[in-house]
């Protein structure tokens, strides 16, 4: 079954294939971290350590890496998750849409051998969504059919209007959805991905922490003590 997907994706148009991923690096996850994937995950990263398709929209991240996105690096609780609070602290993420939307297995799930669900965790949210038993599923089922065709309108919409788009980038509604803002592709722009992921994370948990009797009145941001994009909410009387 891998091997028939496989030939699958790489006669896809716009999809970006890279080297393949030597089995010691796997390993290496593996002993030192303690994240396990399935065997048919590994296939894929052995035969192309990252994978962009619908010219940049679709992502599975790679490992060890500089060519795609590193699912390490990404994963690291500095890099975005921290703007999230506990939220997405159960998830290992190893792919996404451009929009940041993540494809992630649960750590616990993984460590304790209970199964390989894929999740789709909402990017405005993180709220977690089982979309396949499998990652084959998760192949055959989600990924394929997105990349062929999204099924998200704005994400064509803005794949006419920006054209490829690099790893490093993310769609950002401004002002954001959270706030008011039009999913409207007028209102779509291009992000850095890190910064993307943080700033939606800022919202979403002042948002949920504000008191019922509070509304927002601007957004001011800031560079907090480690250099990174940060947003806080200004508030008013109702």
């Amino acid at each position: 079954m891998i091997s028939l997907l496989l030939r699958e994706l790489v006669h896809l148009q716009d999809t970006r294939v890279h080297s393949g991923l030597d089995a010691a690096r796997l390993r290496q996850l593996e002993n030192d971290h303690g994240i396990t994937l399935p065997e048919e995950h590994k296939t894929v990263l052995q035969w192309s350590n990252g994978l962009e398709f619908y010219a940049g929209y679709i992502r599975l991240f790679g490992l060890y890496t500089t060519e795609s996105i590193d699912a390490y690096d990404w994963n690291d609780r500095e890099c975005w998750k921290f703007a999230w609070a506990d939220r997405c602290s159960a998830y290992w993420c190893f792919g996404e849409t451009a929009w940041g939307d993540q494809y992630a297995y649960s750590l616990k799930e993984r460590h304790e051998g209970e199964g390989a669900n894929v999740y789709l965790l909402d990017a405005l949210s993180m709220t977690p969504q089982i979309v396949a038993s499998s990652f084959v599923e998760f192949l055959r089922d989600e990924l394929l059919p997105s990349a062929r065709d999204p099924y998200d309108d704005l994400l064509r919409q803005a794949r006419q209007r920006f054209g490829s788009l690099d790893v490093t980038s993310h769609l950002m509604y401004v002002p954001s959805v959270l706030l008011g803002g039009a999913e409207d592709i007028n209102n779509v722009q291009i992000m850095n991905a890190r910064s993307a992921m943080i700033c939606n994370g800022d919202i979403a948990t002042q948002l949920d922490a504000a008191p019922p009797h509070m509304a927002v009145k601007g957004v001011q941001s800031y560079d907090d003590e480690s250099h990174r994009t940060r947003l806080i909410l200004l508030w008013t009387e109702k």
